[in-house]
């Protein structure tokens, strides 16, 4: 009994008690903050108030049978414009040879970049802790409904998706690039730095070097930490990786965190996504075809958008559901609805959930 949903204001509460778990740049512990994005996300919603590049998307997982917010994630539909760009540092190799010493070096450099036309971005994924070993593999689920979302409205979105991941941490949440780099340009701290860079990247272009940095010139600790997965962040990095994503050479000038990059239309989720008609409702004595996920573009009550997880059947009417949510998910017989199907025969699978528990779609 877990359904998807854009997040409200009264929603508020709970997404700060989330947020607080992992506390992103996309999603921070700081109710002020989160009371912004949960307006932004509304209005993007509503698609009416605010240009495209400007749309920030913000969903929560509910799970249905205590009422309580267990999960969110995010969509920015475009990571850079003119008026906050995204900053990165592409990691490159620049070629040296002595014919004096007879000698060749291969050195690592960081080059600062700034995109003002950028790309989609999903981020801000959290799951509650005591969820996450869930027999739905609920993370797996909350990262694929942004691309069910997507696939969607892939009008309002560019042609290219972006994730940015997690580096190994200190356990003080302190980076060792920042601390052995930025840190020395702007005098401030790691956190700071990276909240300050949500609304502004303009004390990183008046500060920073504009030259090549080389990498030899930093320490072990620091140069060791360029691009790297963190611990915790290699499960998204390798569901990522096996839907089309990869290493872009590009990282966090905060942290040497990796940028993850797909082409929007060969990201597999998105590019299986379709707009079906349902047909009704799948009886329990009818076999299914696999598991989708089956977004609902709602305008009846207060929500534009709710997901779920359901069994299918793909028939020449369109496709037919086997869910207890039908009421939540306010679905009539003949309208169109967002389908991803996740198994299959005729998909290579995305998902299976875990098979040691009782309780399913």
């Amino acid at each position: 009994m877990f359904v998807f949903h854009e997040i409200h204001p009264d929603d508020l509460d709970e997404l700060h008690t989330l947020a607080a778990e992992l506390d992103t740049l996309n999603l921070p512990d700081d109710r002020e903050a989160l009371e912004t994005i949960t307006h932004k996300s509304r209005a993007s919603f509503r698609h009416d108030d605010i240009p495209v590049k400007h749309h920030e998307y913000v969903f929560g997982l509910r799970n249905l049978e205590d009422d309580r917010l267990v999960g969110a994630c995010m969509i920015v539909a475009q990571h850079g414009t003119y008026e906050r760009p995204a900053v990165y540092f592409n990691v490159r190799e620049e070629q040296k040879y002595s014919e004096t010493l007879d000698r060749f070096f291969n050195h690592e450099t960081l080059e600062l970049e700034f995109d003002y036309h950028g790309p989609t971005e999903v981020g801000g994924l959290i799951l509650a802790p005591d969820y996450r070993e869930h027999r739905l593999k609920l993370g797996k689920l909350l990262s694929y409904i942004r691309f069910l979302f997507i696939g969607m409205h892939r009008s309002r979105f560019r042609d290219r998706i972006v994730a940015d991941l997690l580096p190994p941490l200190r356990d003080d949440g302190g980076s060792d690039l920042w601390d052995c780099l930025g840190q020395h340009f702007t005098e401030l701290h790691y956190r700071q730095a990276d909240r300050l860079s949500r609304d502004s990247v303009e004390f990183v272009q008046s500060l920073f070097p504009s030259e090549p940095i080389y990498t030899s010139l930093l320490p072990d600790r620091a140069r060791d930490k360029i691009g790297v997965v963190g611990q915790k962040t290699k499960p998204a990095a390798v569901m990522l990786e096996s839907i089309g994503f990869s290493y872009d050479h590009r990282i966090d000038p905060f942290d040497g965190g990796p940028t993850y990059a797909v082409e929007t239309d060969t990201c597999t989720p998105v590019e299986r996504t379709e707009w079906m008609e349902f047909a009704g409702s799948l009886s329990s004595e009818v076999e299914s075809d696999g598991l989708a996920l089956v977004g609902c573009p709602a305008g009846k009550q207060r929500d534009r958008f709710r997901a779920a997880l359901a069994a299918y059947r793909r028939t020449s009417e369109g496709v037919q559901l086997r869910t207890e949510l039908f009421p939540r998910l306010q679905m009539i017989e003949g309208e169109r609805l967002g389908w991803l199907p996740l198994s299959g025969s005729e998909y290579e699978p995305l998902y299976t959930p875990r098979p040691d528990r009782d309780e399913g779609p």
